[in-house]
């Protein structure tokens, strides 16, 4: 059984946990660490066996030095992104045995958990989405990509869980209160994924096993969440696609557990 629960999502602060094969990892920790343990205890999560992180933005690792530190938590991320922490000191004081350095592409092993992390295309080091897999089931995680590639591609099929950017709508990014730079920066290769771009990704790598979907780190001041539902399912429906479980992704507080058996 896996078990997925988004605890927060957006520019504002992002962090997923994650259960699978009996441990619980979380996926960033982009708010502080007391909401992340008021939200873990609401889940009757009381073990955390590590923290991944996809990138350095601060909307994703404000709460991870201080998590690490509390709980003696390993933190998983790829080496130009550890040495982005270690040259800004981002996160604090670690020990040396809790900085654990993952390779986008080579599968690490903990205790019959397979975590592998995949290239994506945004402005940061060594920017990653990830994905966990045990007893036969898979959940996926890709945010802040500006593009869908063949390598995002090839990790996101045969999830029966998806954790997928849909940031923006591309009229409202262009009519909104960004100035010039930033929208280019959000619409460009190395930015963010739009709602119809989002929909576009999950027709491709749709398949009869995935049971959830959830739309994530949507921009508060260029999406709406049923702007994103409405154009994602559009989308899955003119292909065929009868996904049930299509969740948008709550900001600041955190959504239901799922379960995939």
């Amino acid at each position: 059984m896996v078990e997925f629960c988004t605890i927060a999502s957006g520019s504002s602060g992002n962090s997923v946990c994650i259960g699978v094969g009996g441990k619980h990892f979380l996926v960033d920790a982009g708010i502080s660490g007391k909401r992340i343990e008021h939200a873990l205890f609401k889940m009757n999560v009381r073990n955390i066996s590590g923290i991944f992180i996809t990138h350095e933005h601060r909307d994703h690792i404000t709460g991870a030095g201080v998590m690490a530190r509390r709980f003696k938590l390993n933190l998983y991320a790829t080496p130009f992104t550890w040495r982005y922490f270690a040259y800004n000191k981002s996160l604090g004081a670690l020990d040396a045995e809790q900085i654990k350095i993952i390779e986008p592409g080579k599968p690490i092993d903990i205790n019959g958990v397979k975590v592998t992390a995949f290239d994506i295309s945004h402005d940061a080091a060594q920017p990653v989405g990830y994905t966990f897999e045990a007893g036969g089931k898979k959940i996926a995680i890709a945010t802040d990509l500006g593009h869908a590639t063949n390598i995002v591609r090839s990790h996101l099929k045969d999830a029966n869980i998806i954790m997928l950017e849909s940031n923006h709508d591309p009229v409202m990014l262009k009519n909104g209160p960004y100035h010039y730079a930033l929208k280019q920066r959000v619409a460009g290769k190395h930015g963010h994924l739009s709602n119809a771009e989002a929909g576009v990704l999950l027709a491709e790598v749709a398949g009869k096993q995935l049971e959830h979907v959830f739309l994530a780190h949507l921009s508060e001041d260029n999406n709406t969440p049923m702007m994103a539902f409405d154009t994602v399912k559009r989308i899955l429906d003119g292909n065929n696609i009868p996904l049930k479980n299509l969740v948008v992704a709550e900001r600041h507080v955190p959504g239901r557990v799922v379960r995939c058996e």
